[in-house]
Order: C-alpha cells, then sequence, then structure tokens
C-alpha cells in the first residue's frame, strides 16, 4: 500500500471529484459515513459527544459525522472554532445541515469535559503547514489532558503527515485516528506515536487507478505480498538444495545469542546449517543445537577469524567487538562476494571501522536496532532525518537495512521503504535481534532475492510475536517463543 503526501492527497481527491464523477461535499459525506460506521464498531454506548470543528474540509467532516450520528440517536455537541463565514464552500454546505452548534473563540466558551464524554477532533487535516496557534491551541492544550475517550478524523489537528512537528508545537492527543484511504507517513514514526493512538484506514472509494500512478518511496507492507515469497521444497530435495548456511556468531559470555540465530534459522526452513563460533562456545552449540554442524575457527574466547565459504553467511549475534574480530571481519570481507545478513555486534565492528562498509557485497542486509543504526550514520534531529539517513545509507552501498522497531522499516538498495504491520510491544525482549538474524539469513539461503529475505522475515518474525502473545496470554514473552511459534506464523500466512 502506497504512503503519500499530503500534497499527492489532495490530488487523488481532486482526480477522483473530476473523473467519478462526485461532487466534493459528497465525497465528504462518503468519508463522514464511513468514519460513522468504524466509529459505531468501538463505541456501543451512546455517550454524549463533543465536536470540535474548524471551518476548512476538515471541521466539514466533523460537521457531517455529528449530523449522522445524531440522526442515529447520539446526542451530539458541536462547536465551531474560527469564522465560519470564511469556511471552505463543503464546510458552508455541512453547516448549513446542522441544526445546533456553538461558535466559539475564547477560553470563557470552553465547553466542559466529563470523562464520559466522547472528543472527536476535526479542527485541521493534513493539509496543515503551520504549528497550531491562538486559540486553536489554548482549545488543544484544553482538550489533552481531558480523561475521556478521543477520536481524530483523518488525523490529529497539529501534526503534519510527512514532517516533523516544530519543537514544543502542541498538537492533539488522540486515543484513535480514523484516516482516510491511505495513511500518512508520520502515523510510522515513534515520535509521532502520542498524536496518533490506534489508527484505522477507512475506504472512501477515491480513485486507486491514479492512486496507483502516484510515485512514492514509501510502502506500507501488506499480507498478501508475502505469500508467494514463502519458499516451497521440492518433493526430491535435501538439505544441501534447501538453504546452506554458516552462522558466524558467539563469544564468550553471549553464546546465548549464536544459540538463538541458529536455532532461528532452522525453524525458518535452512537445511543445514554450520555454526561458526570460538572454542568457548562448542560444547554449548552442540549440545544445545545437536542438528548443527560446529566450525571451529582461530579463537578460544572470541573468533579470531572466518573460514571462507559458499554457504549464506550470517554475522554478528553475540560476536563481541574485540579488536581481532575487527581484523577477522576486514579479512572475509576482502575475499567474500556473496550477499551478507549482518546484526548486532556485526553492526557494532562495521561502526568501529567505517571504511569497511565498502567492501560489503552489493544486496548485503544489516538489521540494526536504533542504537547500533546510530553508530553507523550519527545523530539525527527527528524521525524523518532519521528516515533519510537509512534511504541514503542503502543507496549509497548498495544494502538493504531494517530498523527495527514498531511498524519496523524495511530499506532496500533504491531508497524504497516498506514499513511492517505485524508486531508488538512484547518482540522488545533481550534475543529477538537475534531470532530475526537467523531468519533472514534462512530464507536468503534459500534463494530469495535479499529485499524478499529481509521483508518476509521481518514479516514473520512479528506474526510469530502476535502469534506468541496470544496464545500464551501474555504481554511478556521471551525470545525462544518467537522461535517456536514461527510455524503458527507460516501456517496463518499460507491461509
Amino acid at each position: 500500500m502506497k504512503i503519500l503526501t499530503s500534497e499527492q492527497i489532495r490530488e487523488v481527491d481532486q482526480y477522483t471529484i473530476k473523473h467519478e464523477p462526485i461532487a466534493s461535499v459528497d465525497l465528504m459525506e462518503r468519508a463522514s459515513k464511513a468514519f460513522v460506521l468504524k466509529f459505531q464498531e468501538f463505541i456501543h454506548d451512546k455517550h454524549p459527544l463533543k465536536i470540535f470543528c474548524g471551518v476548512g474540509n476538515n471541521g466539514g467532516d466533523g460537521l457531517a459525522i455529528g449530523r449522522l450520528l445524531k440522526e442515529k440517536g447520539w446526542e451530539v455537541f458541536l462547536y465551531v472554532v474560527g469564522n465560519p463565514r470564511k469556511g471552505s464552500d463543503d464546510f458552508k454546505a455541512n453547516l448549513d445541515r446542522s441544526e445546533l452548534y456553538a461558535v466559539i473563540d475564547s477560553v470563557k466558551d470552553l465547553p466542559s469535559i466529563g470523562k464520559d464524554d466522547i472528543v472527536i477532533d476535526g479542527l485541521f487535516g493534513s493539509g496543515l503547514s503551520r504549528p497550531l496557534e491562538g486559540f486553536y491551541k489554548t482549545l488543544v492544550e484544553y482538550l489533552n489532558p481531558q480523561a475521556c475517550q478521543k477520536f481524530s478524523i483523518d488525523i490529529a489537528s497539529g501534526l503534519y503527515a510527512d514532517r516533523a512537528v516544530e519543537k514544543d508545537a502542541v498538537v492533539f492527543q488522540p486515543d484513535y485516528t480514523f484516516s482516510f484511504q491511505v495513511p500518512k507517513l508520520s502515523f510510522f514514526m515513534p515520535s509521532c506515536y502520542p498524536y496518533v493512538g490506534e489508527w484505522h484506514l477507512l475506504d472512501i472509494g477515491l480513485d486507486q487507478s491514479f492512486v496507483g500512478k502516484q510515485q512514492t518511496a514509501f510502502f506500507l507492507s501488506e499480507k498478501a505480498e508475502f505469500i508467494p515469497m514463502i519458499p516451497i521444497r521440492q518433493k526430491f530435495a535435501h538439505k544441501n538444495q534447501v538453504g546452506r548456511l554458516m552462522v558466524v556468531a558467539g563469544s564468550r559470555g553471549k553464546m546465548g545469542a549464536a544459540v538463538l540465530c541458529v536455532r532461528a534459522a532452522f525453524k525458518a526452513g535452512a537445511g543445514l546449517v554450520n555454526a561458526c563460533v570460538p572454542t568457548c562456545g562448542t560444547d554449548i552449540m552442540q549440545i544445545a543445537i545437536p542438528e548443527a554442524m560446529v566450525v571451529e575457527p582461530k579463537g578460544t574466547n572470541e573468533i579470531q577469524s572466518i573460514p571462507k565459504t559458499e554457504d549464506t553467511v550470517v554475522l554478528g549475534p553475540g560476536l563481541g567487538t574485540h579488536s581481532r574480530t575487527l581484523d577477522a571481519l576486514e579479512k572475509f570481507l576482502k575475499q567474500t562476494k556473496k550477499p551478507l545478513v549482518i546484526d548486532a555486534d556485526g553492526i557494532n565492528l562495521l561502526a568501529k571501522r567505517k571504511p569497511l562498509l565498502k567492501l560489503l557485497p552489493p544486496e548485503s542486509i544489516l538489521t540494526p536496532h536504533p542504537g547500533e543504526f546510530e553508530r553507523l550514520v550519527g545523530k539525527w534531529k527527528n524521525d524523518f532525518e532519521k528516515l533519510e539517513k537509512l534511504q541514503h545509507l542503502c543507496r549509497k552501498y548498495k544494502l538493504n537495512v531494517v530498523l527495527k522497531g514498531a511498524y519496523s522499516s524495511v530499506c532496500n538498495v533504491e531508497g524504497k521503504v516498506h514499513f511492517n504491520p505485524t508486531g508488538n510491544p512484547g518482540l522488545a525482549t533481550a534475543g529477538s535481534g537475534d531470532v530475526l538474524t537467523g531468519i533472514v539469513g534462512a530464507f536468503l539461503s534459500q534463494g530469495l532475492s535479499s529485499s524478499d529475505a529481509l521483508r518476509l522475515g521481518v514479516y514473520l518474525h512479528g506474526a510469530a510475536g502476535d502469534q506468541a502473545v496470544r496464545e500464551l496470554e501474555t504481554p511478556w514473552i521471551q525470545a525462544s517463543d518467537i522461535i517456536d511459534f514461527l510455524p503458527n506464523a507460516v501456517s496463518a500466512l499460507r491461509g
């Protein structure tokens, strides 16, 4: 699913109005009906509704929503903020259809808000270009701390669709955002979460052929995309044909990371996994995972050499950042040409000697968490600049990189970013990243492209975490639970 800029969204609106054809006020009515339908799925008891409307089209939506809900028996209080005479044409049309409303423009007009009330924000939409000020700012500052449920129409007032909010700006803080047709880029930014809450997308019938023609670097991945990616074994396949992987991982005190990575690789379908671990980890690996073949490189407590191999290579979990390991990595990179999967201390080693980035084979995969990513690219001013740094890194070094977190952002060598829809806060646990690395490496070893292996791995990793939270009935899981529920996630994806 494409993620469009606010300007592109306006163009799609206008194209739909012209070519459906449909009057703009009727398109507003369609959007308002979609909002009301979704709202009633969430709220069953008819609490008092207090809807705050600006004088633009977002306010017009608010007026229409209020009218429709009143027709369904809700007690609705409409508040217009601003000069109605200066409103948009569609706002004025809906104002004429509204029976009762109050125009408010000062602190003395602020209505009382009870904890059983429901507030709906229709002040400003995605076209907002500057911070809230004046009475709008005062109103939002008054509404935010109220102990009631809050909803935003399309996007929270004060939040921009595709750029960062100014420092100290005031933004409405909804519990839910019901957005129209396409998601906004800001919905995927960690810093914007307080201004989005739980968001849902409503289909309002905008022209899909025109949406398809829009150019964008940002996408929200959808389940159907991943079904064809799942590796399928042929009837006469043997272990050497279904994915050979070498996992270079572990050091004294960090062998658990290597074990989790190898276990996950087997569970994701790798037919043969060689575990390249220091001498101190040999017994641990052979006891923990009897299916693994153990390769002992030079080094007792940390890896000091990496053998040349034709297998797909995963490198980094629990590896440590010893100087001898760094030297071994540099030597290995100078002689390998196949795309690698690098995580954790592998990334930290690259950050310590950044010229090594130029030695990475094209289409290699990096899976950093935010701290590891910062060591690679430096600090950023906001989440949007972080995204730009991600795209620049991928384009410059021909890499596929995932920034892990809620809506993990997966960027390919062209700088196109796919946000992942699966996962939950339970994945924020030690070893979760090691599991992801093993899954991605397994898919790469089975013949998927680097981009597909990373995207599918991230999706199933999150889906397995979702399955674990549901089945175990707890928000807290261990990394090993992700591995255990991976087959369930694959089955659910296949349907």
